[in-house]
């Protein structure tokens, strides 16, 4: 079969982030639901005193609202959001979090580094709109935890795409099977030759943690990274006699990682010092 070795990703995908006219939603655990835009995704832990918002899509009402609704649509109550666990100080994950604070009161996690990137290096520096625009109440780094009721989220520092930037773990269950899921929070490699460099070595931590906790369940913050829509489609028609298309064992989650991997080789080449 002729299959793409990485995702194709133009100016196109990066101008589709910003795109709140689409979102589309499914909840593809027991516990776990993912919210995406057209480029964008977030995800919504259920723990049992509560849940947590990973990642906050773009800062626009819209997408506030887009995660609020699916949520509720889920049968989930939203006033039980309890946190807001960012992965990096860009403001396409850093998003609507001002609505979450500003409605639930929630206690917001990122790591001291990324805070400071974020308010003095913001990613659109000529939008006032993505600038910071609500405060981190837990600096978290590698080696933390985050926890509520019954979960657990194991923190990893992965510096790279920001200086800052973190990955998550954290057990999921279907049917009430657990599995184990792992999120790599920097997705696309930066452009600078030390920093792709950096990426790299956080890449190559990450991978060893998730096959150290028999991760079998790989998460992508975006959707260009791993037929994110179109699994979301799958996931929403899906039959009970269908195999979860996220579940894709502990080789697979390798395999996927790998994919991090062939982009960093390539940007390495391009790069500047």
């Amino acid at each position: 079969m002729n299959r793409l070795k990485e995702p194709i990703v133009t100016k196109e995908t990066f101008r589709a982030m910003e795109d709140m006219s689409y979102f589309i939603y499914a909840r593809i655990f027991d516990d776990l639901l993912i919210v995406a835009q057209r480029e964008t995704n977030c995800f919504v832990l259920k723990t049992s005193e509560g849940l947590i918002v990973i990642d906050a899509i773009w800062p626009a009402r819209e997408a506030f609202e887009a995660i609020v609704a699916a949520v509720r649509e889920t049968g989930w109550d939203p006033d039980t959001i309890r946190k807001l666990v960012i992965t990096h100080g860009h403001a396409d994950h850093t998003g609507c979090g001002k609505w979450f604070v500003d409605q639930y009161h929630v206690d917001t996690y990122l790591s001291a580094v990324d805070d400071e990137f974020w308010e003095k290096y913001p990613v659109k520096p000529d939008r006032p709109e993505t600038w910071k625009n609500y405060r981190i109440t837990v600096p978290v780094q590698d080696g933390d935890t985050i926890s509520l009721g019954d979960k657990t989220i194991e923190v990893y520092g992965t510096p790279g795409r920001t200086p800052g930037g973190l990955s998550y773990i954290f057990p999921v269950k279907e049917d009430g099977k657990p599995h184990m899921a792992a999120l790599w929070g920097g997705t696309t490699p930066p452009w600078k030759r030390h920093q792709v460099i950096q990426y790299l070595r956080s890449l190559d931590y990450f991978t060893g943690r998730a096959n150290d906790r028999k991760a079998d369940v790989a998460l992508s913050n975006h959707t260009a990274i791993d037929n994110g829509l179109e699994r979301i489609l799958y996931s929403r028609a899906r039959m009970d006699y269908m195999p979860n298309i996220y579940v894709i064992g502990q080789e697979g989650v390798q395999r996927y990682f790998h994919v991090f991997r062939t982009m960093s080789y390539e940007r390495l080449e391009q790069a500047a010092e």
